[in-house]
């Protein structure tokens, strides 16, 4: 990578990565709009059929833009019986219309499962992250070894920003995460306590390694229990395999609350995703750990929003509460984005400057930015800095974003902290739903 994106990706080292004067930032951010634009419509074909069908031939507004947006569901519109029939070589089909990876690069010779295939991509030199859902589908999201490089300095030189902590491994570590998978925050979490926690001393949840077998059988059995389409013995069976999962994580998150109890004047590291947190919280409150009664120097990962309300509405505050006093990643951000937008000291989310904002009307089809002041609508951005995949995206997050310089000194654009769901662009995804282009990634797996 050069140019515009590569001296954007620079900023993360510079040691003010958030203080770069608008005007100068969002010109830079154009040319590497181009630029990203120019590198993925040559190497993505699904892509390259949007801008034909669009007739965007090339970027010279941030208007340009919005036409080439993808959905999220662009990167689960595969069919699943291609993983139920174990037709390796038309996912990979598929997949290589949604990323930069040929489908020359990788060896599916011998693949028995979808876990096996996520396998065969990484050793390529690609890793895909998947995403979950209740549909029975994830979303693989790729990235190249240059995005998993600079995921990682982003995380070394910006964990806790605005006043960022010194890669030292000081801390004794907790990751309510399994080994390994191929999901953003288990390699974040990972990452995290190679870079900040004493080696050695790092306790995980379980020693196993996340199967996306598992992950996607268990939520289509889900989904039919809920449909009333699984006999009673599916239901019995997977109620008999809950209970004993649910057993071994209430063993294992108990050891981890006793260790943690018993080491609480230390620094830690903490590290989960946002309901594993709260139920850690309630556990340690039950061992007579008070709110703001761990270590100062102590480091908190947290995420995952609360999709479905599975927390208290109260559940920040909580969070707050407990961990008062100990350093705290406040971000907001998704797997599709590289890194997050980081909290400053006024808790507005800075967007980091290799990410676009694009706020839309909730259709999600015209560009709302203002040169200055708040906007609401759809949360959409581009990624410049990705090279795994095209980094244009709209979520189903309804925000305020702040185009005005922040109360905390800083220039704009800000994520301010009341943030919503709208939900999907309708059933299908924006990409997808026009008739020819679902033809024409049809016609790539099945050709």
């Amino acid at each position: 990578m050069s140019g515009a994106r590569a001296q954007i990706r620079s900023l993360v080292l510079s040691g003010d990565t958030f203080d770069q004067p608008t005007a100068e930032l969002r010109e830079l951010q154009l040319e590497a709009a181009r630029e990203a634009f120019t590198a993925h419509r040559e190497r993505i074909p699904l892509l390259r059929t949007r801008a034909e069908e669009t007739g965007v031939g090339e970027v010279t507004a941030l208007d340009d833009l919005v036409p080439l947006l993808f959905s999220h569901t662009s990167y689960k519109s595969y069919p699943v019986s291609l993983i139920t029939a174990g037709r390796w070589d038309r996912l990979l089909r598929w997949y290589t219309t949604v990323s930069t990876v040929e489908p020359g690069e990788v060896d599916i010779d011998g693949v028995r499962d979808i876990d096996e295939w996520t396998e065969r991509i990484t050793a390529a030199g690609h890793r895909p992250y998947i995403t979950s859902g209740t549909s029975g589908k994830v979303s693989f999201l790729n990235c190249a070894a240059s995005d998993l490089s600079f995921l990682h300095d982003i995380l070394e030189h910006l964990t806790c920003w605005p006043d960022p902590l010194p890669p030292k491994p000081t801390r004794r570590g907790y990751l309510l995460a399994p080994a390994s998978g191929p999901m953003r925050s288990i390699d974040g979490f990972r990452w995290h306590a190679e870079v900040f926690a004493r080696p050695g001393e790092t306790r995980l949840l379980t020693d196993e390694p996340l199967r996306v077998s598992e992950l996607m059988s268990s939520a289509l059995l889900r989904r039919r229990i809920a449909e009333g389409t699984a006999t009673p013995q599916e239901i019995s069976s997977y109620e008999t395999a809950s209970e004993a999962r649910e057993a071994e994580m209430d063993a294992a998150v108990g050891a981890i609350v006793d260790d943690i109890a018993a080491h609480r004047d230390e620094p830690l590291l903490i590290a989960g995703m946002n309901n594993q947190q709260f139920a850690l919280i309630q556990a340690l409150r039950a061992r007579g750990v008070p709110d703001g009664g761990l270590h100062p120097d102590t480091l908190v990962l947290s995420g995952g929003g609360n999709k479905g309300r599975a927390l208290p509405e109260d559940y920040q505050r909580q969070f707050a509460a407990f961990y008062d006093g100990v350093r705290r990643v406040r971000s907001y951000g998704m797997t599709e984005l590289q890194g997050s937008c980081l909290a400053c000291e006024k808790g507005h989310y800075h967007v980091p400057p290799w990410v676009i904002p694009l706020v839309l009307d909730q259709q999600g089809e015209t560009l709302l930015n203002p040169e200055h002041g708040v906007v609401e609508g759809r949360f959409a951005f581009l990624d410049v800095s990705l090279e795994g995949r095209w980094g244009g995206l709209i979520s189903g997050d309804r925000v305020f974003v702040d185009f005005s310089p922040c109360d905390c000194g800083r220039p704009g654009p800000a994520v301010l902290p009341d943030i919503q769901r709208y939900g999907d662009l309708g059933g299908d995804d924006k990409i997808t739903c026009a008739a020819t282009l679902d033809s024409y990634v049809r016609g790539m797996i099945h050709g």
